[in-house]
Order: structure tokens, then sequence, then C-alpha cells
């Protein structure tokens, strides 16, 4: 770390300290004369990938708002290599992570995410997800012999029921997203939002898909899988505006909110079983039966917009 740290401008190194909690990447808290950063080294991603990514982060960050935008060495470079994998270092910003979302919580969220997505917009490189359509057709079929078969049912029925809709969705608004905007890539200074982390499963795709995904994280209770009404109006109110939603929009909804709880439940039962001989690893999936749960409660009821 010594090293590493002395190739940057940010003072003498004081301390540092793992973060617990990463599954896709490792992540420090770097403590120097000058100031607390935050060392991310990329588990998953080579090098040549995470360019884009990081492209993506300066773009709101020029926009203004507060992400954590790679940090240049002395020598103009922002990518570094740690034990042989890309790495970079950036701010670390003021503010802790929620244990939970609030009404007056989502409603910042909402306001944020209308105005991430109009930014999100105009950023011209147009990279797919690498969790998106043929991953979740691929990765359902891998999936199928290991999960129970009611599970195994209620998968295939929504990737062959979105597979249907998608012929007709063609002309729904889109632009760069997070992808992963759950209230634990967040952090709050007091009641107050201060930043948005964690961007790397930023990708083109649609608006209100990423919507879907924030509502499915921020305004569902967790034990039911049910939507708190209050939480929702809250955020949908606060995102609509900032960005004005289009009939087409409007009318894909709930296929939008079933599709983003089918995404995770599906990237967790990927994890899990990729995990289930080996139970360190194991221990730190998160529970697919959440979003098994959100995924059932969307197909029996979704809020209007």
């Amino acid at each position: 770390m010594l090293a590493l740290l002395a190739e940057y401008d940010l003072g003498d190194l004081v301390s540092f300290k793992g973060i617990s909690g990463g599954v896709e990447n490792t992540n420090y808290f770097v403590n120097s004369t000058q100031g607390k950063y935050v060392l991310t080294i990329f588990e998953e991603f080579e090098a040549e990938e995470v360019p884009y990514f990081l492209d993506v982060v300066a773009h709101f960050k020029k926009a203004g708002f507060n992400v954590p935008a790679a940090i240049f060495d002395q020598q103009g470079e922002r990518l570094k290599s740690v034990k042989n994998k890309p790495a970079i270092m950036v701010d670390c910003f003021n503010g802790d992570e929620l244990v939970s979302t609030s009404a007056n919580a989502c409603q910042q969220m909402g306001k944020q995410l209308g105005l991430l997505h109009k930014v999100g917009q105009s950023f011209p490189d147009q990279r797919p997800s690498h969790r998106g359509v043929a991953w979740w057709q691929a990765t359902s079929q891998s999936l199928n012999a290991q999960l129970p078969e009611d599970e195994a049912e209620l998968l295939a029925e929504q990737v062959a029921s979105f597979d249907t809709f998608l012929e007709q969705a063609n002309t729904l608004p889109m632009g760069t997203i997070h992808g992963d905007l759950f209230y634990n890539n967040t952090l709050f200074d007091g009641d107050s939002l201060s930043a948005i982390i964690d961007f790397y499963n930023a990708c083109h795709s649609w608006l209100i898909y990423d919507l879907a995904i924030v509502v499915n994280d921020w305004c569902t209770d967790r034990a039911s899988g049910n939507i708190d009404m209050d939480k929702y109006e809250a955020l949908i109110t606060a995102y609509r505006a900032e960005r004005n939603l289009s009939e087409e929009e409007i009318q894909a909804w709930p296929h939008m909110l079933r599709v983003a709880a089918m995404r995770f439940w599906l990237s967790r039962l990927e994890a899990w079983y990729g995990a289930i001989n080996d139970p360190e690893r194991l221990a730190q999936q998160h529970d697919p039966k959440e979003f098994k749960r959100i995924l059932q409660a969307r197909c029996e009821s979704t809020p209007a917009l």
C-alpha cells in the first residue's frame, strides 16, 4: 500500500483497512496525511473492461453528482494494477450506508435518479449489460436442472414472458443507467443523500428498467416482498418531477418491475449455486429467496405509475 500511494499526490500513508460486504470487488479504506480514500480492486473484470465504468462515473461527476470518480496518479493514469488485478483509488465521501429506507430517503433517491437518467442519456458509449437479455436466457437454462421444480417453472415463465414483451419494446427511452442502485450503494450523511457509489453494473438500457430496480429495493417490505406505498409514492413523485415518463414506459411498468426482480433473483441463484460446495463462499452470498418473494409479489400485483 505504501508503494501504491506513493504514485499519487495524496500525502503519506497513515493506515488502511479492508471494507467488508463486497461480493464482486475488494475494497479498502485508505487514510493518508491528506485525506481519506477508497482503493477498489476489481475481482471480476479484466483491465480492458474497466475504463468504460470509469468514464461513466467521470461523466456523472462532471455533471455535478457526488460519485466516486477515479483519481489520476502522478503520471496521469487512473487505472492501476494490484496483484495483477485492475484497481483504482477514489475519494471517500462523508456518510454511511442506510440500515433501512424511509419515505424521505426514497424522495431524495427519486429526485436524484430522475436527474441521473437525464444526464445518462448524453453519455456517448452504449455498452450493453453483462447481465442483460442474453445472460438471463443462458443462465436460466443452465440453472434449470439444479432448481426445485416450482422455481424452475417460475423462472422459465418470466424469461419467456419478457422475451415476448421485448418484441414490442423497441420504443422505450434508453440511456446509461446505474443498473444496481440498491440503497446500500448510496451514502447518507444524517438524513441527506451524500453520494451514489458502485457503478460497476452500469450499462446502456431502458431508463424505466433502472427505475424498477430502485423501486424493488428501496420501496419493498423485505418479509413479504410487497411494495410500501408511502415510500413508493414519495420516490415516484420525486422522479416524475425531474423526468417525464412516456406512455410506452407507463404501459411497460408492470413488465419492468417483474423483470427487474427476476434479474436479481437469477444473479443471486447463480452466485448461490456457484458456491454451493464451498461453505466459506456460500456464507458471503445474498439469499436468493428475498428476490423470489419480490418476483412472486410483482406477479400478483403491481402499482400504477
